[in-house]
């Protein structure tokens, strides 16, 4: 606004329109063209300073006119005469500029509004990033915990792979150590079927040898009988006394001889029989010593047997332990997909909030190329009217120029020559102080509906956030029952399958769900007591079997003492045999040996008798060692089920951990694309931000504009004498007013309806500014908010 001194009274004039200037024009494109990211708060700053110098400026001006109106007050009462006191033109400025100042006041609380609101939008964005930041932290802080507990899970896992992999190896062992007894079991087996057999042919011999013996023996006896009787008879047929002993010596001789040669045959055969002992006897050796080695064997064994099911127990705690942690991190990873869904949700909810401020920014964009559009017709329109309000006030003598200071001079003139009576100008006073009166009046009212107006904005604003608030609680709540129904469903399968392992399936139909649980607890009871006993008989067997491998050693301990004594007997009949080599000679020798073979073989036929029962000892030990391998076997099945299951616990966890890995890596996708999303709506929020600064400003614009029109408007009606504080004065009126005086002037009627056409489309520029405006102001504060008109009585007479 540019101030200006008038022709005739030198004093202050109100700032208006500059028609020869496109400042306004300037200041738009400017707006328009300026930056619109990274100086959002300093401009605002900027504004506010300028827009509160301008408003220190327009109190001065108030207060310098006020002293002026107080002091042309006190010169009245003292009855000076001033002739500028009395001129009506001085005082339609004073009233033009006390318009002026209220309007300035109004001016300051809207941008004093227009300010908070502001500066609380700044905070809400700050408060708003600041959470996301911290949200964000937050989100790292769990990535990293995540991280950590992936890597503790990874060296679990390595000690678990070794263990078992330790495991393993101790399980070959044991199956090679199992193979190798079942080889010497075999190889036993074999042996005892071998010494079986020579047992049998040894029986067989023993007996033929008997037989033989026998005969042997019967022949000898009747042999003797017969040479004593062939003696006697030759004694009696040769008549040869027994006394002499030459034939009878012969006799004696080759019964001697022959008698010789039946004991050299009977030592070769029990020669023969004492070899055959000594190989069984080493054969028991052999095989009492593999039995030592069998009992050795099963005692380490049943050691490793015991070691390797503590093993066991102790892989089956790590397991447990393994699968504690895995359903903890798939409890973690469910947690943190429902936060992901979550921010998801809400990040959609952004992304529509966003795409509604685009429409928004859209719209206004439209709306400032309409106000733009209509102000620049505005601004052609009164150039037009500035020429025909010129060509109109032309006289012959005297041409008016189509400024504004010439015209308002021109009309001055006008008026001055126009007004010769007092009583309209008494007149036109009391209108004035009613008139100022209803605009207070007016203007009051004014004020308290834009109270109302702020009040509403601020509850609707308010009631949006609340129904956003509950959107989220609605939302957050039904992704927790989601969750809980999903947590439902896997623990039902869970108890389906464990009653399927524990074949519960028709108790379980049966009873119901209320007592599932009792029923899996019963069983898992019962299981347990079963594998006690087991146990407990387990224990009881390998007791009994020692104790029977004791009275096994007991007995090969004394039998082998037995075959010693034999031998050492052998042994001395030997060295008997060998000394005696006179019993050829004398048959009471011969018969006293054959007595002690008759012995001999007496007690043969006894340990030939222990033996066998030792045979029969073995052959039920040998029952008990393959009760002990199918045992074995059993234990080696169960062995493989185990590593069947430690195998199968190893597939889960390697699935686990892909399970981990791809969660990891939806994670990090997820946080990139969080980030890009973020910077996305920064940027979105910085442009919309400057594109409502460009909008705000081109508005006060195109009210600065308006309100340069309404002062022009009001300076023209109060220059012709109307009542300016009327809120229902039309332009017609004016346009009379004005014919009347190029009437006075110039008689032409052409002139005239030239001047209602110009005012007429004067006035329709004006209507479409104000609806313009006020479809603005409805678009920035609210989209469902409809202000009331600002001219309601205008339009109609206008248009009429």
């Amino acid at each position: 606004m540019s101030g200006s001194r008038g022709a005739d009274s030198g004093s202050p004039v109100p700032e208006l329109i500059d028609v020869n200037s496109n400042r306004a024009l300037r200041s738009l494109g400017r707006v328009s063209s300026s930056p619109a990211a990274g100086h959002r708060v300093p401009e605002l700053q900027e504004q506010l300073n300028a827009m509160k110098r301008q408003l220190t400026e327009k109190d001065e001006l108030i207060a310098t006119l006020a002293g002026g109106r107080c002091r042309s007050r006190l010169e009245a009462q003292k009855g000076i005469f001033d002739p500028v006191v009395e001129n009506p033109v001085l005082r339609d400025q004073l009233n033009h500029y006390r318009v002026a100042s209220e309007t300035a006041r109004s001016e300051l609380a809207a941008l004093q509004v227009k300010y908070k609101g502001s500066q609380t939008e700044l905070t809400d964005i700050c408060l708003k990033l600041t959470s996301q930041e911290g949200y964000i932290q937050e989100l790292k802080a769990e990535v990293e915990s995540y991280k950590m507990d992936n890597t503790r899970q990874q060296s679990l896992i390595g000690c678990l792979r070794e263990r078992i992999l330790e495991s393993e190896e101790k399980s070959r062992t044991l199956l090679s150590s199992k193979t190798e007894t079942e080889v010497t079991l075999q190889v036993l087996q074999n042996e005892n079927k071998e010494l079986r057999q020579r047992n049998t042919e040894l029986e067989s011999k023993l007996r033929k040898h008997l037989m033989e013996w026998d005969v042997a023996k019967q022949e000898d006896t009747r042999r003797i009988k017969e040479h004593d009787e062939f003696l006697e008879k030759l004694s009696r047929a040769i008549n040869v006394d027994s006394r002499v002993g030459e034939h009878h010596l012969d006799l004696l001789l080759s019964q001697a001889g022959e008698l010789y040669k039946e004991n050299n045959r009977r030592n070769i055969q029990i020669r023969s029989l004492e070899e055959t002992i000594g190989a069984h006897d080493m054969e028991s050796k052999a095989s009492r010593e593999t039995i030592m080695r069998l009992v050795s064997e099963l005692g380490r064994e049943q050691k490793a047997v015991a070691s390797y099911l503590q093993e066991l127990d102790t892989i089956r705690k790590d397991l447990d332990n393994a699968l504690n942690a895995k359903h903890h991190l798939e409890r973690e990873n469910r947690s943190l997909q429902d936060r992901l869904d979550s921010t998801q949700r809400a990040w959609e909810a952004s992304k529509l909030e966003i795409r509604s401020w685009e429409q928004r920014s859209k719209e206004l964009d439209g709306s400032l190329l309409t106000s733009v559009c209509e102000a620049k017709s505005v601004h052609t329109q009164l150039e037009a009217f500035k020429h025909q309000l010129a060509f109109l006030l032309n006289k012959t003598d005297v041409i008016v120029p189509p400024t504004e200071d010439a015209i308002k001079e021109r009309i001055r003139e006008v008026c001055n020559s126009e007004e010769a009576s007092k009583q309209t100008v008494s007149r036109l006073e009391e209108n004035v102080t009613k008139l100022t009166e209803q605009l207070e009046r007016q203007v009051d009212l004014h004020q308290a509906a834009l109270q109302r107006c702020t009040k509403a904005d601020l509850g609707l604003s308010e009631l949006q956030e609340r129904v956003r608030t509950l959107e989220g609680n609605l939302l957050s709540g039904d992704v927790l029952c989601d969750t809980l129904s999903q947590d439902k469903q896997k623990y039902l399968k869970f108890l389906e399958d464990i009653a399927e392992r524990m074949k519960l399936e028709r108790v379980t139909a049966e009873i119901g769900f209320d007592m599932q649980l009792d029923a899996i607890l019963a069983r898992a009871d019962q299981l347990v007591k079963m594998e006690n006993e087991a146990i407990v008989e387990n224990k009881t067997l390998t007791y009994n079997l020692k104790r029977k491998l004791k009275a096994q050693k007991d007995k090969l301990v004394s039998k082998e003492l037995h075959m010693d004594l034999l031998r050492r007997k052998i042994a001395q009949l030997d060295t008997e045999k060998q000394t005696q080599t006179a019993l050829a000679v004398e048959r009471d020798e011969a018969n006293l040996t054959v007595r002690k073979l008759k012995k001999k073989v007496e007690r043969l036929e006894k340990e030939l008798v222990a033996a066998q029962t030792s045979s029969l000892d073995l052959k039920a030990k040998l029952s008990d060692t393959q009760e002990l391998k199918i045992k074995t076997l059993e234990q080696s099945k169960t062995i493989d089920e185990l590593n069947k299951s430690v195998r199968k616990l190893e597939t889960l966890k390697e699935t686990a951990i892909e399970k981990l890995n791809a969660t990891k890596s939806d994670l990090d996708f997820t946080e990139l694309e969080a980030k890009e999303e973020k910077e996305r709506a920064q940027n979105i929020l910085e442009a919309v931000g400057s594109e409502l600064k460009t909008l705000k400003q081109a508005l006060q614009e195109v009210a600065r504009r308006e309100r340069q029109l309404l002062d022009f408007r009001e300076v023209v009606s109060r220059i012709l004498g109307l009542n300016v504080n009327t809120l229902a004065l039309p332009e017609y009126e004016i346009v009379k007013r004005l014919e009347k005086l190029v009437q006075a002037h110039h008689t032409s009627a052409v002139s005239a309806l030239c001047l209602e056409n110009s005012m007429g489309k004067l006035h329709q520029g004006y209507v479409a500014g104000c609806e313009a405006r006020q479809r603005l102001a409805s678009s920035l504060n609210h989209p469902g908010y409809k202000p009331t008109p600002a001219l309601p009585a205008r339009r109609p007479k206008s248009s009429s």
